[in-house]
């Protein structure tokens, strides 16, 4: 076998040496490196971690963030409490396998079970765990935003005489929906343990929560926070009507009609895909009819070319 001690080094010390380039800017134009440099002393440089300049780690960091998607499933108990059960039940497995092996063992026949399958049962218990936190949190995405866009028209009736604002009727409606994912995010400023979370002024915030937020400005961090468009969407529709005096019921209903338009063409792509998918077993269920009328004519004529 060949020695690759060398190639290693040579390799190694090339790729420090890109790095090298890499990190001293030398690969970009020199008013380039004057520009940035310039603009780091003003303080006017992109200060923000590199997770979230770039939108592929930014994606990643929120995938995997399991305290952030505890907040938005909508579960009280922290990231830490719920790694220590996921590696409790992943532990409990492999020990289980371990323990299966060792009775196999003591009782002078082969391990039926590897301890490499203990491990892989264990990252499997894991990722399970894992999946259905996501999931949990997909799920309470999706009621969220259903909610309120079930809620449009009635928002558009409650403040057709500017006597309730937008806040109070959609927290009214959101009692009233059968769903208590809306009203439990609402009730009791419980949306402020995710759009507070990672804030340099989250502390300040939570022990002085400020008085002078608009509802729009509220809705709008929330939308992001929690990843659900429809809040975005009633931010700036509530926007449109305190700051530039739009009628409300016009601004909200055709919210409302936008909204039921999407998902009327997404139900009509499901629709549509469900009927390509029908017709996968139903070709399917044709086979073994073909199976019990063919099977005689292939008896048959395999016994008249065996003579």
């Amino acid at each position: 076998m060949p020695d690759l001690t060398l190639p290693a080094i040579a390799a190694a010390a090339g790729g420090a040496w890109v790095l090298g380039l890499w990190y001293l800017g030398l690969h970009e134009h020199p008013s380039v490196r004057g520009w940035r440099r310039l603009a780091r002393l003003r303080g006017l440089g992109d200060r923000r971690p590199l997770g979230e300049r770039v939108p592929v780690l930014r994606r990643a960091q929120e995938e995997t963030d399991v305290g952030r998607l505890l907040a938005i499933a909508g579960r009280r108990d922290t990231a830490a409490a719920w790694l220590l059960r996921a590696a409790f039940q992943a532990g409990l497995t492999l020990a289980a396998v371990l323990i299966l092996d060792e009775a196999a063992l003591m009782a002078g026949q082969p391990p039926p079970l590897p301890p490499a399958l203990g491990l892989a049962a264990a990252a499997c218990i894991a990722a399970l765990a894992y999946a259905r936190l996501h999931r949990q949190a997909e799920d309470r995405r999706r009621a969220l935003g259903q909610a309120v866009a079930d809620s449009l028209p009635h928002l558009a009736v409650m403040t057709f005489h500017h006597r309730v604002p937008a806040s109070e009727a959609l927290l009214i409606f959101a009692r009233c929906q059968r769903d208590p994912a809306l009203r439990r995010l609402l009730e009791g400023d419980g949306w402020r343990r995710l759009v507070e979370r990672g804030s340099t002024v989250g502390a300040e915030h939570a022990a002085n929560p400020p008085s002078g937020e608009s509802t729009a400005l509220i809705y709008e961090r929330i939308g992001q926070a929690y990843g659900v468009p429809m809040f975005c969407a009633l931010a700036s529709g509530v926007q449109r009507v305190t700051e530039r005096g739009l009628a409300g019921q016009d601004v909200y209903t055709g919210l409302a009609r936008t909204t039921y338009a999407e998902r009327l063409a997404r139900a009509r792509v499901a629709a549509a895909q469900a009927r390509t998918l029908i017709v996968v077993p139903m070709g399917l269920m044709i086979v073994p009819v073909l199976v019990l009328i063919g099977a005689p004519l292939v008896a048959s004529l395999a016994g008249i070319f065996a003579r």
